[in-house]
């Protein structure tokens, strides 16, 4: 297996205490919406990488998946509408910052404002189903839509086991699907998963292409335009990342 650097690069609390605080809060942000976004992008992938021994099992990750694909969602939205367009657009920092960001970012920043333009996919999801509890009508209108699908009639199961982390509520999650598809516009699973997962990825790729080129701008404005680094490890064992999968079924200690 490859070996990898990994470099440390330091900032001195002096030179952070000398920005000016909404500059270092957005700069704190930056990090921390692409510390989110990189962790659950990277679990989701993970749930998809093994292909399930039996069908039950098959199921269940997939539930999985579809709860951690909306927390991708939720995390997305809320560095765009929270760090994005609230701390950032918003202010006057953007006065400043917009002309040094380099032209790729600026690319990515206008496809990230006509991605979440109203009534878009993402937000819609956000809003309903990601990091909220959808309201009875639409768990009403999410029923009559899976109860209509007569493709899944065999799929209104619950799944039990001893232990908690090996049970799924899967008709729970069933019926939230197909809330999902309510609010994308979508009858077809398939079709609803590929445009889902069209829009997910586009945000995925322009949010961390503008994270990184604002989060250079303001390097540049207050550290220079080099960073000393020094490489701090060199692991050789990480498996790859379409190697690793993270499991549904695991075996708990008594």
């Amino acid at each position: 297996m490859a070996m990898m650097n990994v470099f440390r690069v330091r900032v001195s609390k002096e030179k952070l205490r000398a920005m000016p605080p909404n500059e270092r809060a957005l700069f704190v942000l930056l990090g921390h919406a692409a510390n989110q976004i990189n962790l659950f992008s990277k679990l989701v992938l993970f749930s998809t990488n093994k292909t399930a021994d039996n069908e039950v099992e098959g199921m269940l990750s997939a539930g999985q998946t579809q709860l951690l694909l909306r927390m991708v969602i939720g995390v997305i939205h809320e560095a765009w509408s929270k760090v994005i367009s609230k701390r950032f657009l918003s202010s006057s920092l953007a006065r400043d910052y917009i002309p040094l960001i380099d032209q790729e970012g600026q690319a990515s920043l206008e496809a990230l404002k006509k991605l979440f333009g109203t009534s878009n996919v993402l937000s819609n999801i956000r809003n309903s189903y990601a990091f909220h509890h959808p309201y009875d009508a639409d768990i009403e209108a999410a029923f009559d839509t899976a109860v209509a699908n007569a493709e899944f009639d065999n799929s209104w199961d619950w799944y039990f086991s001893r232990s908690n982390y090996n049970s799924f509520y899967f008709v729970s999650e069933f019926i939230m699907l197909h809330g999902i598809l309510n609010q994308i516009g979508e009858v077809d699973l398939d079709s609803a998963q590929e445009k889902l997962m069209r829009e997910v990825q586009t945000a995925l790729m322009e949010m961390a292409t503008l994270i990184m080129a604002l989060t250079v701008a303001m390097w540049r404005k207050h550290f220079g335009n080099e960073m000393d680094a020094e490489i701090c490890a060199q692991p050789t064992d990480a498996p790859g990342l379409y190697e690793f999968s993270l499991p549904f079924f695991v075996e708990v200690p008594e």
